[in-house]
């Protein structure tokens, strides 16, 4: 079953290791599109701060892909939440929101991460037999 265990059905498809997996493309792919974009100025440094912000996260949370994994899933799903919420009102927030091609890059880009956190099952169960020591905290 996509993204769930067993027991229960389970309509979205990104568990632990999909959800990371999206999460490490999406830092570099942030970088790039907004320099596709040609964001200057606060919104191109925001850009740079949430990408910089995801692989913090990413890179900390207990999944198959983290590095350090101290962060729970679940805790990461809060997290992610609360920041498509800063992402979609940071431009007035940040004073951007003139800035036509940053506030709609940011209103895409909390869009895209509301899509990911809505199709993640941020109550997927740890791996039995995950490698021990400090990456395998929990």
């Amino acid at each position: 079953m996509l993204g769930g265990d067993a027991g229960r059905m389970n309509l979205k498809p990104l568990g632990r290791r999909g959800h990371a997996l999206v999460d490490w493309v999406t830092a570099p792919a942030l970088l790039l599109l907004a320099r596709h974009a040609r964001l200057s100025g606060p919104s191109e440094r925001w850009a740079h701060v949430f990408a910089g912000l995801i692989l913090l996260a990413v890179s900390t949370t207990r999944t198959p892909l983290g590095i350090v994994r101290v962060v729970p899933f679940r805790l990461h799903g809060h997290a992610e939440i609360a920041s498509v919420i800063v992402q979609a009102a940071l431009p007035w927030l940040a004073g951007f929101s003139r800035d036509t091609r940053g506030r709609r890059f940011f209103l895409v880009f909390a869009a895209y991460n509301l899509l990911v956190w809505l199709l993640t099952d941020f109550r997927a169960p740890e791996p039995v037999g995950e490698v021990s020591g400090p990456r395998a905290r929990t």
